[in-house]
This record gives structure tokens, sequence and C-alpha cells, in this order.
């Protein structure tokens, strides 16, 4: 069944604001904040790229914490691209819900909307729901301190694999994420029981195949890691727990491990030290 892409439009003083959403009633109760986030009248500030602005904030009609996200211009490319519609929170937008059909965790984009004067665009934002989960690298130091005790060091091995698994199904149901550096991955749980959502999700797309160089790229991303907690057998674990769920990798995967190996240590000699 194919989803009602409602559109709002409202006005800002000498600004039309134009909203879209799948679900109209929630889109409605979150309008009042957007003014307020605009007038910088509610919300924290969080950490984001440079070409980002994210604010947190909860609405009392919802009862749910949300995360505004402001997708800055990166240069005139992003000024041509979005006089033409092609708008980085629009494709976040529907990145999201199609990874949630995929049945893959990821924070519930819940509408993305401009803020334009005639052709003048001074803000292009999505707002997704809050989730409970934490950066990859704050959620290792926190709960695989040093030294790790042997159930520790178990329970790490079950998030590997459990990792090792659900990037093997992302990639085994043809999506390709644009940016997986582990920066963009939120984890909750623990072991088995792990779950990962992956965020920043502007340039991820869905392939009926899955190109090599789409599925090198990704897990080169991943191996970047540069935490002492994770070893190299940790790594091997990793990809083979991904070759588990690709078996057509298998009679490979000498290769396709030597090629992670080597990109990885070409990409860390050309990172500025």
């Amino acid at each position: 069944m194919t989803k009602i892409l409602y559109k709002k439009n409202f006005t800002f003083g000498y600004f039309r604001v134009i909203l879209y959403s799948y679900n109209l009633e929630e889109m409605l109760k979150i309008k009042d904040d957007l003014i307020d986030l605009f007038e910088k009248k509610k919300g924290a500030s969080v950490k984001s790229s440079s070409f980002t602005s994210v604010i947190k904030f909860a609405n009392n009609e919802t009862n749910r914490v949300y995360y505004y996200k402001e997708f800055l211009n990166r240069g005139v490319k992003d000024i041509l691209k979005n006089l033409f519609g092609f708008y980085r929170a629009k494709k976040a937008f529907k990145a999201g819900h199609m990874l949630l059909r995929e049945n893959f965790h990821t924070p519930r984009p819940v509408l993305f909307g401009i803020k334009k004067k005639y052709f003048f665009i001074s803000k292009i934002f999505l707002i997704t729901e809050s989730v409970d989960g934490e950066r990859t690298y704050e959620y290792i130091k926190k709960y695989y301190k040093m030294p790790m005790s042997s159930e520790l060091i178990k329970e790490k091995r079950s998030m590997i694999c459990a990792a090792g698994k659900e990037i093997g199904r992302l990639h085994k149901s043809g999506i390709f994420h644009g940016d997986l550096r582990v920066g963009n991955i939120l984890i909750s749980g623990a072991g088995d029981n792990t779950r990962f959502f992956f965020i920043d999700n502007e340039r991820t797309v869905k392939k009926n195949r899955l190109p090599e160089k789409y599925r090198l790229k990704n897990l080169v991303q991943l191996n970047m890691l540069g935490l002492s907690h994770i070893s190299r057998t940790d790594r091997l674990r990793f990809i083979l727990s991904y070759i588990g769920v690709n078996p057509g990798l298998s009679e490979t995967k000498k290769t396709l491990i030597r090629k992670i190996v080597f990109l990885t240590n070409k990409r860390k000699k050309q990172k500025p030290s």
C-alpha cells in the first residue's frame, strides 16, 4: 500500500514554510515547535558536522523527543540542486523510510521541509524521532573498558558478530549506505541482542544488485575504526559473520579480506596526521 505524502504550508514572517510528511496529525502537532526552533526559543544544540545544524527538542503533545537537522549548503552545487528540489533532507527522509520498510533500524523520519521566500531558500530541514542508542565509539569505550573480564570479552565478541550479520543483511538487501563510518551507527543493547541504528542516510540507496565497489567502500569505512578495544581477530570475526549472511562470497573471502586490508591501509596513509 502506497503511503500518502502530505503537504502543509504556513507563513513565518516574510517566509513560507512547506512541510512534507506521511503522518499529517504528527506534522501538525510539531508545527509550533518549528516556529520556536526558527526563533531559537527551544531545544538543545547537538554536535554535528560542519554542514549541518542539529537541535534536540521535546514535544508535549506527542510526548516524544525529536531531532531537528538543518542541512547547510556545501557549495554552489547544493544551491543549484535545491533550486530544482533535490534536497538532502528529502533524500534522507525517503531513505529512512526505505530502511524501515526493509526491517532495519533507523531514527524514524517524521517530516522534512523548506523555509523560503520566492526562489530564495533559507532553510532545508529534517525531523526524526529520537532513539535510544549511542555512537559506536562512545558505546565501545563505555561498555568495554580495558582490561576486560572474560565475560565482557565474550559479550563484545557477540556484539561484533551481530554487527557483521547486520551489515551483511544490509548488503544482501542491496542497500548501500553513502557514509557508513562508525560514527553514523548508533548502538543499543548488548551481545546477541544488540541493535544497530543507521543515521545520516541522505546518500543511502537500494540497488537491485549491490556493486562490489559499494560493498568494499562500506566495509573499508567500518574497518577504519581505530580503537584498541577491537583486535585483529575481532575484525576477522566481523567479516566472517558478514560473509555468513552472504554465502555467495565464501569462495572469494580471502580475496575480499585482502582488498579490505589493502584499501584500509591506503586510506589511513592518505588521512592527514
